[in-house]
């Protein structure tokens, strides 16, 4: 019997994003399943998590406890609420004591956290939650920098970037009003090569997700 249920939205299943989501999501659903055979109470902590992204993909599980830390409040529907909590934090210094949870999530958050030191303070945050975990952060190899939707945006330095975003909407970056407020908003996202990313999470697997060949995204996984 499968103890976790997941659907995409029939009139999205099909949509090249949803299936990368999908592939992802079997990872958390597998791993998950294996977990629960040892204890049938789970709580899952997803750092920078947000409601829409889990009730996109139909997350469905009454004995799985799943906290949202973010820096801002989500609105959590009343069916909902027996299954998600929201707190409004700093994933950099979570407001929960040591191993409080069963495993941690974090999809597309750690590349956001402002600067390398930061990185590695999260790093050292999800380590600290939960001795399992599963963390995903898009490549810096692949073409199409998924932020900007801009090919090769991530390798223009920052000085330049500041000055587009002076510019221009861009996507993730809005549009700034002056040059040092697009400078600290080019930093805040700093991507990953594989190497710099084990280096992070050395005790996990880390794979690969691949497009065409080209390394798009990565996922450090300790269960």
């Amino acid at each position: 019997m499968s103890y976790v249920k997941f659907f995409i939205n029939h009139d999205k299943s099909d949509s090249f994003v949803n299936k990368l989501r999908r592939k992802r999501f079997q990872l958390l659903q597998n791993s998950i399943e294996k977990l629960l055979q040892r204890d049938t109470k789970f709580k899952i902590i997803d750092l920078g998590g947000d409601v829409n992204y889990w009730v996109q993909l139909n997350w469905q599980q009454p004995t799985i406890e799943t906290t949202l830390l973010n820096l801002y409040d989500n609105k959590i529907d009343d069916i909902l609420k027996s299954n998600f909590i929201s707190i409004k934090g700093n994933a950099l210094e979570a407001p929960f004591d040591d191993k409080s949870f069963d495993l941690v999530f974090s999809n597309s958050v750690i590349e956001h956290v402002g600067s390398y030191e930061n990185q590695s303070k999260f790093a050292d945050e999800v380590r600290r939650l939960s001795d399992r975990y599963i963390v995903q952060t898009p490549s810096l190899w692949f073409p199409l920098e998924p932020h900007s939707l801009i090919p090769l945006f991530q390798f223009i330095p920052h000085s330049i970037r500041a000055i587009l975003i002076m510019l221009f909407n861009i996507n993730y970056f809005p549009k700034a009003k002056t040059y040092s407020e697009a400078l600290v908003t080019s930093r805040t996202t700093l991507m990953f090569t594989k190497k710099r990313f084990k280096n992070l999470f050395p005790e996990a697997d880390i794979q690969v997700e691949k497009l065409f060949g080209i390394p798009k995204s990565y996922t450090a996984v300790k269960l």
